[in-house]
């Protein structure tokens, strides 16, 4: 149920070309963390039921695969 988050984190991070420095990654990767707009992770974790529900149904089983199904529509937050 994280995973959201670090595709986000890794997309914001990277938006200007990638980073050699480890040093520099470190600090964008806490810079992106600290920044991380809380509209943001509210539309996450009111994601997480969903999830939940999905992986009951399945009872367990890996075939679960996490994103959105056909039809659900992308809600942009802004932040």
């Amino acid at each position: 149920m994280i995973e959201p988050t670090w595709f986000w984190m890794k997309r914001d991070t990277t938006k200007r070309g990638p980073i050699t420095s480890n040093k520099a990654l470190e600090n964008a990767w806490i810079k992106c963390w600290t920044d991380m707009p809380q509209a943001k992770i509210q539309a996450w974790i009111e994601r997480i039921i969903i999830h939940i529900q999905e992986v009951i149904r399945l009872d367990g089983g890996n075939e679960y695969k996490e994103g959105r199904r056909k039809g659900q529509e992308k809600k942009r937050v802004h932040g």
